[in-house]
């Protein structure tokens, strides 16, 4: 299982506020958590790791539409 931080998965800080959201929203899913301790620049300190799954899920990502070529045909043309 990969477990990504928010700014590896997000590719930019993602804040406290949507931090605490996901965090939450992991643990009332049950979702396993891994920290990680981190120095740059930046900020030193823990970072939460969440599983890319758990990510992709809460972040809307690979979800594949239920569009397909025989649906778009099936509708009635506006023209």
């Amino acid at each position: 299982m990969e477990f990504r931080s928010l700014y590896e998965y997000l590719g930019r800080a993602a804040g406290s506020d949507l931090g605490k959201a996901v965090a939450t929203a992991a643990v009332a899913q049950g979702v396993t958590i891994q920290s990680q301790e981190i120095s740059n620049p930046k900020y030193t300190g823990t970072v939460m790791m969440y599983p890319v799954e758990f990510l992709d899920q809460y972040f809307g990502k690979g979800v594949k539409p239920e569009t397909t070529v025989q649906n778009i045909l099936d509708d009635e043309l506006p023209f």
